[in-house]
């Protein structure tokens, strides 16, 4: 046990740094990150949000009042590559029948390799070993009535923060969500489970509330898309995110947003860009992160196919 405790404590001290923006390298943190673009591109105000692929990161109870059939999408994360060198790799897909709406996810973090610490905590390996998480998790969803529904996400995550430390976790998001005459609402309450355990140390999951709301305003060939979205954690602290997406002819996006954040919470404050392109179903996203200290320079991409 003091083995495995030496290696959580040398590890914690990695990730501290490397991983600046989340919250004193908070248990979990994957769990927090954005995976899609679009949303990310408007200051992670996705809760109030059309459903996309990655509708299980935002709000799953959206996925069956969706404008679409089906949205699948693979994706890439890049998170401070200058300093950290952080990668998420992220597969979402969604499928709507009728008023039931199903959705799939897979996300994983890939931290920077470190040298791996011997019994005593002083002495390194001639190997290294690279931390990850990795979350897997299936949403359904059901309208209730036309412009209501309400949905559950179960998920399974796991980290490795070295070869003898290791934890599992179970969790589920419960949401509802509102769309009628162009204005849209959510609330998802989210990352509700079982603690992370490391040997004998117990962290509790980044548990939050998110609330938003959002309006679509036609413009012809053109829309206005406006969201904004506000989050609790339970640990302490508020974030908050507010962002616009212009769309013509459903083929060409331009998007840009706002995150609030701070030291204390699990995203640190930032600006953000992004583009997308739909042709004949296939459709490309990606988003930039500027104006922070701790994230500029962050990006995001997907590559997928809608219907």
């Amino acid at each position: 046990m003091k083995i495995i405790r030496r290696y959580i404590v040398a590890v914690a001290t990695v990730l501290s740094s490397a991983i600046g923006f989340m919250a004193g390298a908070q248990t979990l943190p994957s769990l927090t990150l954005q995976q899609d673009p679009s949303v990310l591109s408007m200051g992670m105000a996705g809760v109030s949000s059309d459903a996309g692929a990655y509708a299980i990161q935002n709000n799953v109870a959206a996925i069956s009042m969706a404008d679409k059939t089906m949205d699948v999408q693979v994706g890439l994360g890049l998170w401070q590559p200058s300093y950290a060198d952080l990668m998420t790799i992220g597969v979402g897909g969604i499928y709507r029948l009728g008023k039931l709406g199903f959705g799939l996810d897979f996300k994983m973090l890939k931290m920077p390799a470190y040298g791996s610490v011997s019994g005593n905590g002083s002495d390194i390996r001639d190997s290294e070993f690279s931390p990850r998480e990795m979350g897997i998790a299936a949403g359904f969803s059901y309208a209730i009535i036309d412009c209501l529904s309400a949905g559950v996400t179960l998920r399974y995550a796991d980290s490795r923060l070295a070869e003898e430390a290791s934890a599992a976790v179970f969790g589920a998001d419960i949401a509802v969500y509102f769309e009628k005459n162009g204005i849209s609402a959510g609330l998802s309450l989210n990352n509700l489970g079982t603690k992370v355990k490391y040997a004998e140390t117990s962290y509790s999951q980044p548990m939050m509330l998110k609330v938003g709301a959002g309006y679509d305003l036609k413009l012809g060939s053109s829309a206005l898309d406006f969201d904004a979205e506000a989050d609790v954690l339970f640990a302490g602290g508020v974030m908050a995110g507010a962002g616009c997406e212009y769309s013509f002819k459903d083929m060409v996006f331009a998007r840009a947003g706002y995150h609030f954040g701070s030291s204390a919470n699990a995203v640190p404050s930032y600006a953000s860009a992004g583009l997308g392109l739909k042709f004949f179903g296939a459709q490309l996203n990606f988003a930039y992160l500027f104006g922070s200290d701790v994230l500029s320079n962050s990006m995001c991409i997907s590559l997928g196919y809608t219907f």
